[in-house]
């Protein structure tokens, strides 16, 4: 067998001309590999022990990320390189804009090569083709659910991060927004599997952080929407709303957000602000008045007691509740400055005994309910 290999590799030697015999074990079985004067690596499947795959260094100065072959496209070609990691060397296997095959594709992934890897300079490129293509890689059922539940964390994450660190003293911009809603939208059906949830309910970090709280939230808020009659623009408008609700945050010194101890008075009332100044924000988006509804009202409480408004029972609307239940779990189950995470038995336990009142007790059932029949609670 011959597979393509370009005369270029990081640390390691070029394929010029004819090189030494050195092993690989380009597809997880142990392989005699040979650079040929043809640019192509020959391998012959050797008789030794099959010994296990190399794993890349684990420190800060690697130059390169790792994604799984399956999520490359063989209708298309990518902005960016892949290479594969064999002894102790990163080694060039395609190139921007070429296409890998079908067949190689499988065969690095049902042969033990489970990570290929992308230079982190360009992550950009590899985003962007990731943005493009993300519908499709999620309902890609070849490609296992871990993986789609990866990519899903790593995409959403990376864009809601990228909004909350960019500085926006102006709002949310269009541009912005106009990727969220494809988030919203190439992620719905996705989040209506239930071994989805399962898969993302192991991935997901415990340490808080508002960005990925906000994905948290929504794929909890959309995977209950689903058992309902809501329609598909109501789930994205309350996805969006969900993935935006804590975008006033944006306005409230790092301090109080990350302060250890107990928040004074005047703190306090600095962020139960956080709901107003995220429909500010967002005044120059064209939202939904659902959308809007959940950035303002995600703090409100059933028994009234809730804020900015005191809105109490059926006056908070009733997608509205949704969100404020898988708020208030994420925010327990994560550790926070001020908190250690609660595991997800616990976090239910202290929302069912100690916070009597604050959500619509039906809406909690049915979080419990999911949370139980995806293994996470």
């Amino acid at each position: 067998m011959s597979i393509p290999c370009l005369a270029e590799n990081t640390g390691s030697k070029k394929f010029s001309g004819q090189q030494p015999y050195f092993n690989h074990e380009i597809y997880g079985c142990p392989t005699v590999v040979k650079a040929g004067h043809n640019g192509t690596v020959k391998m012959k499947q050797s008789s030794k022990t099959m010994r296990t795959i190399n794993k890349p260094p684990e420190r800060k100065e690697n130059k390169y990320f790792p994604i799984s072959p399956l999520i490359l496209r063989t209708d298309s070609s990518s902005d960016f390189k892949v290479y594969l990691y064999h002894n102790d060397q990163y080694v060039l296997y395609t190139k921007e804009r070429e296409s890998f095959t079908p067949k190689l594709k499988n065969m690095l992934y049902e042969n033990g090569t489970e990570r290929i890897f992308v230079p982190f300079e360009q992550k950009k490129e590899y985003d962007n083709y990731v943005n493009e293509n993300f519908e499709t890689i999620l309902n890609d059922a070849q490609i296992p659910i871990k993986e789609r539940s990866r990519v899903f964390l790593d995409t959403s994450n990376n864009l809601i991060q990228e909004i909350f660190d960019n500085n926006l003293p102006s709002g949310v911009t269009k541009g912005y927004f106009e990727k969220v809603k494809k988030i919203v939208h190439d992620t719905l059906h996705f989040l209506s599997l239930k071994e989805a949830i399962e898969n993302i309910g192991k991935l997901v970090s415990h340490d808080y952080k508002t960005y990925s709280h906000s994905v948290h939230v929504f794929t909890y808020t959309i995977a209950l929407l689903h058992n309902h009659n809501f329609t598909d623009q109501e789930k994205k408008d309350v996805g969006i709303g969900a993935l935006l609700h804590d975008i006033g945050k944006r306005k409230i010194a790092k301090r109080i957000l990350n302060k250890p101890g107990r928040l004074d008075k005047d703190e306090w009332k600095i962020i139960k602000r956080h709901p107003v100044f995220g429909t500010s924000l967002c005044s120059n988006l064209s939202l939904s008045h659902l959308s809007l509804n959940c950035i303002l009202f995600h703090h409100e409480k059933y028994d009234g007691s809730g804020y900015p408004t005191g809105l109490a029972e059926r006056n908070i609307p009733f997608p509205v509740r949704y969100l404020t239940c898988c708020d208030v779990y994420d925010a327990i189950t994560s550790d926070r400055p001020y908190a250690q995470a609660e595991n997800a038995f616990n976090a239910l336990k202290i929302m069912r005994n100690h916070m009597h009142g604050s959500f619509d007790m039906n809406v909690y059932k049915e979080l419990v309910t999911l949370l139980s029949n995806t293994g996470i609670a």
